[in-house]
């Protein structure tokens, strides 16, 4: 997506810097999350076998740490459309039909993980009074990354069934299968 050009004007250009906004936002916030579990795993571990400190709680942090940045970076694929995808027959299909797969797929995309997201809601309220060990937070918090993830998917999933394919995106992709075949 760092490589298409923006559309000229009207809401396809909100949508590319919006969408563009996101996935800088996604990676660097998840970027910085990978990097403070990193460090929290370093600091346990030499707190442990050279200090003799025991640092339970970090733990209970690097989890919700790893859940958050999985979110953010799950965002940030699905924006960029670089999720695992088995493409049995679209280079088949004519461009009405591409059309309409790609909607269709959009739509299914969008029921799921709207699906996904409510589940995890639900879950954050029924896990409200179950709190981790060490440092009595709630389960919740947990469940609040998960439905972060879903519920920006599926916000993206909708834009996608009802705009339909994009250029901008979908030159930004060929370029990039381009390069991956010609490398060898």
């Amino acid at each position: 997506m760092e490589d298409a050009v923006a559309p000229d004007k009207g809401l396809d250009r909100i949508a590319f810097y919006t969408l563009r906004g996101v996935t800088r936002l996604c990676d660097g916030v998840g970027v910085a999350l990978m990097a403070a579990i990193l460090l929290l795993i370093v600091a346990a571990v030499i707190a442990r076998d050279l200090l003799g400190l025991g640092m339970p709680w970090t733990e209970e942090v690097a989890s919700m740490l790893a859940i958050y940045a999985i979110g953010f970076g799950s965002l940030s694929a699905w924006v960029r459309s670089e999720h695992l995808v088995v493409d049995l027959f679209s280079h088949k299909l004519s461009g009405l039909g591409k059309n309409i797969q790609y909607r269709l797929t959009a739509l299914i995309s969008c029921g799921f993980l709207l699906l996904a997201a409510w589940g995890s809601w639900i879950m954050s309220d029924m896990s409200a009074n179950n709190r981790t060990v060490s440092l009595s937070i709630s389960f919740s918090y947990l469940y609040y990354g998960v439905f972060f993830s879903f519920a920006g998917m599926a916000l993206i999933a909708l834009w996608q069934c009802l705009r339909g394919p994009v250029a901008w995106l979908d030159a930004s992709h060929e370029e990039g299968r381009t390069e991956e075949i010609a490398q060898p």
